[in-house]
């Protein structure tokens, strides 16, 4: 049997579902944690194709999976969905073909995992856009079992690697002394003077670190009224770098800094991380390589990564420090940037639909590659943990 011609088949029969699917998705945009109606739809539809559906993930409820194991054993798939939207604009990201891939790959890997063997489980992800559903759940364990996983992004270009910063997002808090600052100065402690001092003293590192990576901040509090002294000022920044371990450094030292800074202005200085942690991406070159092949046999033409792509976070990135994974990319239309209006419109229409088809096939091939060549498991495996002998300090 020709199964990837059989898991395409499959693709096309059910192509009205996945655009239906899609569609309902990109009509009711919903933000982090909140989407309740892309959940349903995504899991009915699942249930529908006869998968064993559970919702409510690692506390989430607007997180979702359907697995369907075979009576043979063999590897465990795992599909991956979006369908947060971006908040203010919409689905300008494209996660309603995301979602919509996903179930079609895992319908159409599904209709022939009876006679390859294995396992494959379809998963909805909440709140990419900043949430971190898929950090949350990695930490509750609910992608344990796994051996490989592929997400399939829509973009401007088709293309396979990715790359991505490792991010974490700071607040920081000093606490000084009020005073009325133009009858009884000398009485107070400015809160303001450390963050001021703060963004002088990052602006004159800016060339040391650059090589390293990125801080960038601004002020969230500076004061309530200017004939006071501040007793509190805050400020937010986001610390980034393609090297996980560049932007623990990083964000360290701005600790540090902060810490020096309060001591010699005689404020007291607090910090709290805002949110989780996106790591840096480490696509498996494994899976990579046969999802070339297959993007390929579709007639996509496959683009190197470029940072006119745009290079921004994601939490499948912590995804890949634990399980051999990919997130990689499908083109909408070309030369039309994600987060715009232009790409919100094509998202929802027939450049979308034709994104869902190639995105969804071309997963199931790769699934059907994995599942059925055991030379392509074992070099997925291989690299996998030559990727994590190489990053080994992390652990």
């Amino acid at each position: 049997m020709d199964y990837k011609k059989a898991v395409q088949e499959r693709v096309d029969m059910i192509m009205p579902d996945l655009v239906s699917l899609s569609d309902k998705i990109w009509s009711n945009p919903e933000y982090n944690f909140e989407e309740h109606k892309a959940c349903e739809a995504f899991s009915k539809l699942l249930e529908q194709y006869g998968f064993h559906v559970t919702v409510g993930l690692a506390g989430l409820e607007t997180a979702c999976k359907g697995t369907y194991k075979s009576a043979k054993d063999g590897p465990h798939i795992g599909i991956f969905g979006e369908y947060d939207a971006v908040p203010g604009m919409g689905h300008s990201c494209g996660h309603n073909l995301m979602a919509a891939m996903a179930v079609g790959a895992g319908e159409a890997i599904k209709s022939v995992i009876d006679e390859i063997g294995g396992t494959v489980t379809v998963f909805g992800t909440p709140a990419e856009e900043g949430g971190g559903g898929k950090v949350i759940m990695l930490n509750n364990r609910a992608f344990d079992g796994l051996d490989a996983a592929m997400i399939i992004h829509s973009a401007n270009e088709t293309v396979v690697n990715d790359i991505s910063y490792s991010k974490t997002d700071i607040l920081v808090d000093f606490y000084g002394k009020k005073s009325h600052a133009a009858t009884w100065p000398e009485e107070g402690i400015s809160a303001l003077a450390p963050v001021l001092e703060l963004f002088n003293t990052i602006n004159s590192l800016r060339l040391e670190i650059a090589d390293k990576g990125k801080i960038l901040g601004i002020i969230t509090k500076g004061g309530d009224d200017p004939v006071m002294i501040p007793e509190h000022c805050q400020a937010k920044f986001t610390v980034r770098s393609f090297s996980m371990k560049h932007k623990f450094e990083l964000l360290h030292r701005l600790i540090h800094i902060c810490e020096n800074i309060a001591a010699i202005t005689r404020t007291r200085f607090e910090y709290k991380l805002d949110g989780h942690s996106y790591e840096d991406i480490r696509n498996n070159p494994a899976i990579e390589d046969a999802l070339a092949d297959n993007f390929r046999a579709l007639g996509e033409e496959v683009m190197p990564r470029r940072r006119e792509l745009g290079i921004g976070c994601t939490d499948v990135g912590n995804v890949t420090h634990k399980i051999p994974a990919l997130q990689s990319y499908v083109k909408v239309v070309p030369y039309v940037r994600g987060h715009t209006a232009e790409f919100e419109k094509a998202v929802g229409g027939p450049d979308g639909h034709r994104a869902i088809e190639v995105g969804a096939k071309a997963m199931a091939m790769t699934a059907v590659d994995i599942l059925t060549d055991k030379e392509l498991y074992e070099e997925i495996i291989k690299s996998f943990n030559e990727m994590k002998k190489k990053y080994q300090w992390e652990e």
